[in-house]
């Protein structure tokens, strides 16, 4: 019995040491609420796409060019970390890298920046501070934005909606002035999924909701026929 007592207890430090020094995977669900309820937490992103979107608050330390390296001699290690990507072998490195220097309390963003983005949260980019931006989504993406955002709002810009729509969409075509004259009226609170048979419109409208300070605006890659293609339910 002393032997298996001594096993247990020798046991359970070896978990304790393991589990010290080891990163936590958690949801983009569970980042969001950890986020709200520490605000001393520091997210990072180690990937070299920042520019184009990110965690809100997050800081850039690039992975691949020895940025993060670099980074972590002057991080505070008493301090909780996010790390997230837009893939896993570099938030998994970037996570592993912080846990072999000495940071004890580290996330690691499960699914990656992706993750984030289908469940509907606020993202930021561009080169200026808090920068608003759209993010584009492929059909199948979008079904699961929808599901995790039954809230979703899908505007369809462009002049033959009758022709044929996503289900559920409205329509403030563009070149009459329509979408316009709505952007005031519309809930900033709310996703928006723009979308229309071509690019330049459906990046014109996505850009000037961005203007008009919403966070949560998606564009349909490849545009309405992308939906068609894909075998989408469509609506006349």
């Amino acid at each position: 019995m002393k032997y298996l007592s001594t096993f247990l207890v020798i046991f359970g430090l070896f978990i304790s040491v393991v589990h010290a020094q080891s990163y936590q995977d958690i949801s983009a669900q569970e980042a969001k609420m950890i986020i709200y309820e520490m605000p001393e937490l520091i997210i990072l992103d180690v990937s070299p796409m920042y520019d184009q979107g990110h965690i809100p608050e997050a800081v850039n330390y690039f992975i691949g060019d020895g940025t993060l390296a670099e980074a972590l001699e002057e991080l505070d290690k008493s301090k909780t970390y996010l790390v997230y990507c837009h893939t896993d072998e570099a938030s998994i490195a970037g996570a592993e890298m912080m846990i072999k220097s000495g940071f004890n309390e580290v996330y690691r963003l499960q699914g990656n920046f992706i993750a984030w983005i289908l469940a509907g949260y606020e993202i930021r980019g561009g080169l200026e501070d808090n920068q608003l931006v759209y993010w584009d989504l492929t059909p199948e993406q979008i079904v699961t934005l929808q599901q995790n955002n039954p809230d979703l709002v899908i505007i369809d810009v462009s002049p033959v909606y009758n022709q044929g729509h996503l289900p559920g969409a409205i329509n403030y075509p563009l070149g009459d002035g329509s979408f316009e004259e709505v952007i005031p009226d519309l809930d900033r609170s709310l996703p928006y999924l723009i979308y229309c048979h071509g690019d330049q419109p459906a990046i014109t409208a996505s850009l000037m909701l961005n203007m008009a300070g919403f966070s949560r605006v998606y564009r349909l890659l490849g545009n309405f026929q992308a939906w068609v293609d894909a075998g989408m339910e469509v609506e006349k």
